[in-house]
């Protein structure tokens, strides 16, 4: 680009008339630049979550923006100051059960990011996708206690990533599986709240309804849709 702070400068003033998840996508993708050099610049080192936490700050930084006091971009590497702070914070947390407090750190991160760009909550397969981490795994991760008793960190890892299945933990059938991934987001998240998917606590209807904004006959119907799928192969796990 010939012009870096004209450029910028059009990236905001297109995302100032369109503030839309779609339009927090775009912009974004346009300042994908300026993240990955405030990240080089002030961390030194990248990883998906310090990438993950740059676009959060950027989108920060855009709505903190005021341009009467300099350039876009000056601002939003200012506002990207602040990876020095998580790069802090994300070291300190690999000391402790190191990757599953890592990966809960990036999926919390993630999940608000994503809201953000969305304006709703992810689905967990929306969420998998984005940090590359399958739905086991992310189960697997919110049902870690770290209040368990000490031990090596071979017998915690034995302990979460063992062969035997968390209690409480629903293991979707194949098919049920296969559903599941050809769902809409919104219909995602009434399987995974219906039936307490990935770790999750199972939810009433009203109790899904209330998550979701929606009332709980449009819960109701949705599940119905879902059952009428399911059917396809065996009873649904939803009952009835």
């Amino acid at each position: 680009m010939d012009d870096p702070d004209k450029f910028y400068t059009g990236v905001y003033d297109s995302w100032k008339l369109d503030q839309t998840p779609a339009g927090n996508v775009n912009a974004l993708k346009a300042l994908q630049p300026v993240i990955e050099g405030a990240i080089k610049t002030h961390v030194g080192t990248s990883s998906p979550n310090l990438v993950s936490r740059g676009r959060q700050l950027t989108l920060q930084g855009l709505r903190s923006y005021n341009p009467q006091q300099g350039q876009v971009r000056t601002h939003l590497y200012n506002q990207l100051l602040g990876l020095k702070r998580i790069n802090r914070q994300q070291t300190n947390i690999l000391k402790v059960p190191e990757r599953i407090s890592l990966d809960r750190y990036y999926l919390e991160q993630a999940s608000k990011e994503m809201e953000s760009e969305l304006g709703r909550e992810p689905s967990d397969k929306e969420l998998s996708d984005r940090v590359n981490l399958s739905l086991d795994r992310i189960a697997r991760v919110r049902q870690y206690k770290p209040a368990v008793a000490e031990g090596t960190l071979e017998n915690i890892s034995s302990q979460i990533f063992g062969g035997t299945e968390t209690p409480g933990q629903t293991k979707l059938p194949i098919w049920h599986q296969i559903v599941y991934e050809d769902l809409p987001p919104v219909d995602q998240r009434i399987m995974e709240y219906g039936l307490g998917l990935h770790g999750r606590r199972a939810l009433s209807n009203e109790e899904i309804a209330k998550k979701l904004k929606v009332t709980p006959g449009y819960i109701s119907q949705r599940k119905a849709r879902i059952q009428k799928m399911l059917d396809q192969v065996e009873l649904s796990p939803f009952g009835g």
